[in-house]
């Protein structure tokens, strides 16, 4: 049996949250734009403004130094294997098991693993995942028809 259902109910919805998210699942039905000429759709893409908010504002700050952030949760790492590999030879040493040796490396592994999924929360918006569209020199993204404000612009007069 499972000790711990809240732990259990909090993974599946995230994971619900994530797919909903990834897949623009939404309750309400939004309103479905259209074309006039139906056989010429495939010469179209729809594309939404981008929205400059508080998250792009922070990632794009954040990117600029995520090389360094790499390499400063890198270098953590690596003291975070020196530190495990310690605490096994001190273990073997000994020719018995001691889990005191492990404490400290499981708690800057949890902490590691924390800096890394907030890090790449901050500096991976959704906007970084969709695709840029560039008309009349304004910055747009891809996004379905049913997207509000969604406009359907000619494919050839886009650059990517």
């Amino acid at each position: 049996m499972n000790k711990k259902p809240g732990l259990l109910f909090s993974v599946y919805a995230l994971a619900a949250i994530i797919l909903a998210t990834i897949f623009h699942f939404s309750l309400p039905g939004g309103k479905e734009s259209t074309l006039h000429n139906a056989k010429n759709v495939v010469n179209y893409l729809f594309v939404c403004p981008m929205k400059n908010n508080t998250w792009d504002s922070v990632s794009n700050m954040l990117s600029k130094g995520e090389n360094y952030i790499f390499y400063f949760v890198c270098f953590i790492v690596i003291v975070l294997l020196f530190s495990w590999g310690w605490a096994l030879y001190q273990n073997l040493l000994k020719d018995k098991f001691s889990a005191d040796a492990y404490k400290r490396p499981w708690e800057i592994t949890k902490v590691i693993f924390w800096i890394i999924v907030v890090s790449m929360v901050l500096i991976k918006t959704p906007n970084y995942y969709r695709a840029k569209v560039h008309v009349n020199s304004n910055s747009w993204v891809l996004c379905e028809n049913t997207s509000e404000n969604a406009r359907a612009v000619r494919v050839r007069n886009n650059k990517y």
